[in-house]
């Protein structure tokens, strides 16, 4: 029995270490043996000392701590396997409304890699049974003598860091930008202690914001050329941000004809951009609408929409208010969901129609998307031009099966993939409800100005674009997503309908959500200057800047070729 134990206790630890090992690979996205080698050997060192002790003399700390460990190797890979990073102290405290709901909703993206928390339960439980079953002799271990041995051991480690300029102090003095390395060097919980540590307060946390260079928008200079707009005249805008709608979904063919017959024709009829890089950071879904309303780059350790007091310095929504007009924003789900009901009301917006204000109710997770279009509608008839409209539609959501609750297209019965069969169905009833959708506007705005006896109508355009990839599993669908200087980059669509009838399909360059406040700004024929590293998408432009994400400026041409290959091979 004595023997049993001791021997379950050995396999325990290094069963145990290897799951953190591989955890760590996971997330610093190695695959080397070596690296497995060396990350095997630090985990040791680092925790062999600490495991031994609660498994000898503090067995009830040992089932808390296990419990610990296993939702932080959960939680780490489920947040990894959609936002493709690592998990921050503070963003976890801020997001754990956010999280329970989408346990709550079943939103949470599976994948087998979230078994391995669990892969040495079997063990642990083995050696608590055995323990409790027998009286056995614990064997005395001099622990101080372990601990200090496993300290210098470190030092050995960070001494040959220290020789290729990779210590601790040496990241730090570049941290946040040398995150990643921390983790690869010292793994993830190290990572958060120094994130928690460093960024201590509000303060700290939103000086990471890099707003970009003053820019000179012009867009009252387009006022002469165009007839019957003036000043008192500018457009109404609506831009309609679509849920988990990636740049290759909307190519996407099944026996031959488009998934999403609509929105891939669209490029014929509009403004289109392929590939617009997206921010799906630290602030999930949220950051969004936040880089896109703040044109700035969101947060990698903190959600940045939630950040207490921050009163949206750079919202481009302020300055239409202060240019003549009406705000409002409108989301399929509850405005207490990353504080949206506070966040909206500080970037300027007038008025913020969530789930509850528009009288809808959850079918799924969320109201669907033709009963918010439709409230939409109606408030269109009533409101005073101009008017800007931000829309956030919420049936698309993973795991994609709100959808199914009040839509279903026949044609993908015969598919398989129970998984993709929910997500090709989604994509179906997204394009059609987002056709139904534009073409009403079209008509209620034409309508309405005739009402008014106007000589010249009020010309509408329409923004449409996703928010990021749906996380499914690269086996099911290959995303719109791509790994370049250790950093994963996701790209959605972008197109921009033009009352006369605008088409133009940029053949080159990559677009960013910086992008869409100055082409909106232009949009609206306002002059003003505008912090931003974005272009205004608008013809003609010559877009010249990089794209920052965490860090690295990235060109626009080479991220296009990049994405257009990808594309050429999904197809192939």
């Amino acid at each position: 029995m004595e023997l049993a134990f001791y021997v379950i206790l050995i396999v325990f630890l290094l069963v145990n270490i290897t799951k953190i090992t591989v955890f760590n690979l996971i997330i610093a996205g190695r695959r080397q043996f070596s690296f497995f080698l060396y990350k095997f050997i630090y985990t040791l060192i680092f925790t062999l000392w600490f495991k031994v002790c609660l498994v000898l003399y503090y067995p009830v700390g040992m089932k808390v701590y296990y419990v610990l460990e296993v939702l932080f190797v959960y939680v780490g890979i489920s947040y990894f396997n959609f936002y493709h990073y690592v998990l921050h102290i503070r963003q976890s405290l801020r997001l754990i409304r956010e999280s329970l709901e989408l346990v709550r909703y079943r939103s949470v993206p599976r994948s087998f890699n979230q078994l391995l928390a669990l892969i040495d339960l079997p063990l642990i439980i083995a050696f608590f049974v055995l323990n409790h079953q027998s009286q056995l002799t614990v064997i005395r271990i001099d622990l101080p003598a372990i601990f200090l041995a496993c300290i210098l051991l470190v030092l050995m480690f960070e001494l040959g860091h220290a020789r290729r300029g990779k210590s601790l102090l040496h990241l730090l003095k570049d941290y946040p930008q040398s995150e990643m390395e921390i983790v690869v060097n010292y793994g993830t919980l190290v990572n958060m202690l120094l994130d928690f540590c460093l960024f201590f307060n509000k303060e700290k946390i939103r000086d990471q914001f890099d707003y970009g260079r003053p820019k000179i928008i012009e867009g009252g200079k387009k006022l002469q050329p165009e007839l019957g707009l003036s000043p008192n005249n500018r457009p109404n805008i609506i831009a309609i941000q679509a849920e988990s709608l990636d740049a290759n979904a909307v190519n996407l063919h099944y026996q031959g004809s488009p998934v999403m017959p609509y929105l891939y024709s669209l490029k014929n009829k509009s403004i289109h951009y392929p590939y617009m890089m997206n921010y799906h950071k630290a602030g999930g879904t949220s950051d969004a609408e936040f880089s896109i309303i703040n044109s700035v780059e969101p947060l990698s350790n903190y959600p940045s929409i939630k950040l207490a007091g921050y009163q949206n310095p750079n919202s481009f929504v302020k300055i239409l208010a202060a240019n003549g007009y009406h705000t409002a924003v409108f989301h399929g789900n509850e405005g207490s969901y990353y504080h949206r009901h506070k966040a909206f009301a500080s970037m300027g917006f007038a008025r913020f129609y969530d789930l509850k204000k528009m009288g809808l109710n959850h079918v799924g997770w969320g109201a669907p998307d033709h009963e918010l279009f439709a409230f939409i509608l109606e408030k269109i008839k009533k409101q005073t031009e101009p008017f800007f409209y931000y829309v956030i539609t919420m049936s698309n959501h993973c795991r994609f099966t709100n959808v199914f609750n009040y839509y279903r297209h026949k044609g993908f019965d015969p598919i398989k993939s129970k998984v993709l069969k929910l997500y090709y169905n989604s994509l179906s009833y997204v394009d059609e409800t987002t056709r139904s959708f534009i073409d009403k506007i079209r008509i209620l705005s034409q309508e309405k100005d005739r009402g008014e006896g106007k000589g010249a109508l009020r010309k509408t355009y329409i923004l449409f674009f996703g928010d990021h990839t749906p996380g499914l599993n690269r086996k099911i669908y290959r995303e719109a997503a791509m790994e370049i200087e250790n950093r994963h980059l996701e790209f959605v669509p972008f197109y921009i309908l033009t009352p006369d009838g605008t088409v133009y399909q940029e053949p080159k360059k990559a677009a960013s959500f910086l992008d869409i406040g100055p082409t909106i700004l232009d949009l609206a024929r306002i002059d003003t200057l505008y912090t931003t590293y974005g272009e205004s998408l608008m013809l003609p432009h010559n877009i010249s800047t990089k794209i920052p994400y965490r860090g690295y400026w990235f060109d626009r041409e080479q991220l296009y070729q990049q994405m257009k290959n990808q594309g050429k091979q999904n197809q192939n």
